[in-house]
């Protein structure tokens, strides 16, 4: 019985576990994302112009449009944040996430309610597709 075989090896006695790990290195080109939520009639219009310009990506489209927000914009009046069935994912980089955490941290909100009123006030300032305000 000695030099019988186990069905789980890990479970042997005199077998030991390296004591060092080593820690995984983080991309320095990682994209963080951020889910916003928008109503019916702007998933509709981000759906049309992101077949009509990007391709089809929802997300590239948010990802641009709350980018012209942080680069363009100066002014972000205050905006209802209101967690609705519709989300648009935007992807950024870890220098512009640092830019709406410093915005939330202003706003003394989350991440994601500070991206949600900059991306509001940059779609608004884009003009897409011909939506007036009432709709957004």
């Amino acid at each position: 019985m000695g030099n019988s075989k186990h069905l789980n090896p890990s479970l042997l006695p005199n077998k030991k576990l390296p004591e060092e790990f080593k820690e995984r290195k983080n991309r320095s080109d990682k994209l963080h994302d951020i889910k916003i939520p928008i109503n019916e009639p702007t998933d509709a219009l981000l759906r049309r112009e992101s077949r009509r310009y990007w391709d089809g990506s929802k997300t590239a489209l948010g990802t641009e449009i709350l980018t012209f927000g942080l680069e363009q914009m100066f002014i972000y009046p205050d905006v209802t944040y209101q967690d609705e069935p519709f989300t648009v994912h935007c992807k950024v980089n870890h220098d512009k996430y640092q830019m709406i955490g410093n915005h939330a941290a202003a706003w003394k909100c989350s991440v994601r309610k500070a991206a949600h009123r900059i991306f509001m006030e940059a779609l608004k300032k884009r003009q897409m597709g011909g939506v007036s305000d009432g709709e957004i």
